[in-house]
């Protein structure tokens, strides 16, 4: 180990140590002297006069449930089990191959003058938990960086993924079942003083830097390289990153050239595999190296378009069933879950399986006390893989719904349809509906707890529970049923969109939602729906527009109990301004080709909103092609073949 890390070591245990006695201290539960803590300032001042630990006056932590917001979601990742779909991704890219680290992803943020400001989970990709104090004890994790040529003034968000190394587990594997469950259960953890001796061993690997600029602007990849006189490339983003500072396992990333086939892929991903490392990986992420390209390939709901995460075949085991649980889900369906002899996979303690429907128990014949083979893949649910000794009774599936009313077999699906005020399946959806909205500081923990005691029987409910209503509920006191009250009656006012997620309906996920919202306008207007409206759109099936208007009908007493005690905020993103008509571009089918100074994405977020479309192809319905130069793409071809008005990049911006 150099000096220059023992140093940094030194540096960081005694930050660590200087706040956890000021907490004590104002705590008035001081347990060293105060020569003894200034003895502990001044050789931190020696070391390092500008840590931010030696400015903060008093103890800067209280006990908060407020959540942080990500102003760049923070995403998941495409996962695939593929080798054909890793193939034909990095067979079409320029791509790296990075380890996909096993622990819990964080976001660091530190202001202008490279001062760390806080730190925040994943969340739900919009809001995190805040675990500033936690960090503030990860002395892996940089408290002070020195940005070079950072005259403008940016502030920077560190993203990475803080992970318990393989090295120091053994310590406590008397308080941990696994890796996984170790990281978040310590940044979990409201009293930090219980958490101390593991936040200070644990480890941060950094994945990615996202800049902003004075008036908290984005600042895009194109302009982050110039600015850092860096290529665009991903490649040298994690060497700028290394640089000031972060570990970023670069000895890990490999540069990927052309492979020939699928043989040479798996060579490939056996020698990444194989490679020693003290942390666990739950995969190989392949990810476009051009920054510019990848930026502008933008999101979905859910993952970065350029980026796609290679998982393995799970580990497997053999174990027994002890019991087998039964659950409602909010259609009515129920679900069956293996509670088993407990066993190890991938440094994971599995209890359950799930055992998917009915059909699946009658066709394997799994039953308690049969012997099975279980398989875990990362983070996926554990499920039954086969079975390997049948048991002496037979499983007999259920007749009833646990609220007592006959089940109706669908294929391979038991439902609960003839009670339509089933309890157990509301349940769900009432977790659902809190959840959707981003209710902050309404668990659903919270929500089960208030639904147990009876309080709520549908959505609406909700909006006329008080205070003392909460305040009979065993764990609630005054403050935290005031703060629960306050963040429901704060969710009246809800966007279309938002709306009907919450409702739960069936092929109703996030982005149809949007997608109906948008083209409906108004709430009335949705309710008019027929299943020809949805047909003509892009995405929809017969089944899935039946389904999807279908649920809608049955919902509509739950949809006015609700307007009772919301507001609906339509969706007037399709409305006309007088703006948008005069406009230039207005019906105006634009295509964009090559190398552009700004990313596709904002180019086409303005020509929405100027009433034009940003078309992938060019044809003869075509008006504008955007090119800054003559080439011998498809792309410009068309556009001479078809007489289309080729425009540069400076002309076409003119009229934006």
């Amino acid at each position: 180990m150099s000096l220059k890390i023992n140093a940094k070591n030194e540096i960081e245990n005694l930050a660590s140590q200087i706040l956890f006695h000021k907490k004590l201290y104002y705590k008035g539960k001081s347990i060293i002297s105060d020569a003894e803590y200034d003895a502990l300032e001044n050789r931190l001042t020696n070391l390092c006069a500008e840590h931010p630990i030696l400015s903060i006056v008093g103890y800067p932590f209280e006990e908060s449930n407020n959540k942080i917001s990500h102003s760049i979601a923070m995403l998941s990742l495409a996962k695939t089990y593929s080798l054909e779909d890793i193939f034909d991704f990095i067979s079409k890219n320029k791509c790296i191959a990075m380890d996909k680290i096993d622990g819990m992803a964080l976001s660091i943020e530190y202001d202008e003058n490279g001062n760390f400001l806080r730190a925040s989970t994943r969340g739900n990709g919009k809001f995190g938990e805040d675990v500033t104090e936690h960090v503030y004890h990860i002395k892996d994790i940089n408290k002070k960086i020195n940005l070079v040529n950072n005259d403008r003034k940016i502030r920077i968000e560190i993203r990475g993924e803080v992970y318990f190394p393989l090295s120091e587990f053994p310590k406590f594997t008397d308080r941990f079942d696994s890796f996984r469950n170790a990281v978040p259960g310590t940044l979990g953890r409201k009293d930090v003083e219980e958490a101390l001796d593991v936040l200070r061993i644990l480890k941060f690997c950094v994945y990615d830097v996202i800049a902003f600029d004075k008036n908290n602007n984005y600042i895009s990849a194109r302009d982050f390289s110039e600015l850092f006189s860096l290529e665009p490339d991903y490649y040298s983003k994690l060497k700028f990153l290394d640089k000031i500072g972060f570990y970023t396992s670069i000895s890990h990333v490999q540069e990927i050239e052309k492979l020939k086939d699928l043989d040479s892929l798996k060579l490939f991903l056996n020698e990444l595999y194989a490679s020693s490392r003290d942390y666990q990986i739950d995969g190989i992420v392949f990810r476009l190296r051009d920054e510019i390209i990848w930026e502008s390939l933008g999101n979905t709901a859910h993952h970065p378009r350029g980026s796609l995460a290679f998982k393995q075949a799970g580990d497997t085991a053999e174990t027994e069933i002890q019991a087998i649980e039964v659950n409602v889900g909010r259609s009515g369906k129920i679900s069956f879950r293996a509670k088993l002899n407990p066993v190890y996979l991938s440094g994971a303690k599995i209890s359950y399986a799930t055992l998917h429907n009915a059909e699946f128990i009658e066709n394997g014949n799994y039953a308690v006390e049969a012997k099975v083979e279980i398989i875990r893949s990362g983070e996926v649910i554990p499920a039954i893989l086969r079975l390997i000794e049948p048991a002496e009774k037979k499983f007999k599936l259920p007749t009833q719904c646990l609220c007592s009313f006959p089940l109706t077999r669908k294929g391979p699906d038991l439902f609960c349809l003839e009670n339509p005020n089933c309890t157990f399946k509301d349940q769900e959806s009432l977790v659902y509906y809190v959840s959707s909205l981003d209710i902050m500081g309404v668990s659903d923990k919270i929500v089960l707890k208030i639904r147990e005691a009876g309080l709520v029987q549908e959505p609406a409910d909700f909006y006329k529970l008080t205070v003392e209503d909460l305040l009979q509920i065993e764990g609630f006191a005054q403050k935290s049923s005031e703060n629960v009250i306050a963040a429901i009656q704060g969710a009246r006012k809800i966007p279309l969109a938002k709306f009907l997620t919450a409702l739960g309906l069936k092929r109703g996920g996030a982005v149809k939602c949007q997608e109906v919202a948008k083209k409906c306008k108004t709430l009335n207007n949705v309710l008019k729906l027929k299943v020809e409206d949805l047909l003509i759109e892009k995405g929809w099936a017969q089944k899935s527009a039946e389904d999807f208007i279908d649920s809608l009908v049955n919902k509509e007493k739950i949809i006015q109990n609700l307007l009772e005690f919301v507001t609906i905020i339509n969706d007037n993103s399709g409305l006309l301004s007088e703006e948008q008509k005069n406009h230039p571009y207005f019906g105006k089918n634009i295509c964009i080709t090559g190398a552009l100074s700004r990313p596709r994405e904002e180019y086409k977020a303005m020509l929405e909103k100027a009433g034009a479309k940003l078309v992938s192809a060019v044809s003869s319905k075509t008006d504008f092609l955007v090119c800054n130069e003559s080439s011998s793409s498809s792309k410009y071809k068309d556009a001479l073949k078809h007489n289309v008005k080729i425009l540069t990049e400076a002309e076409f911006s003119e009229h934006l």
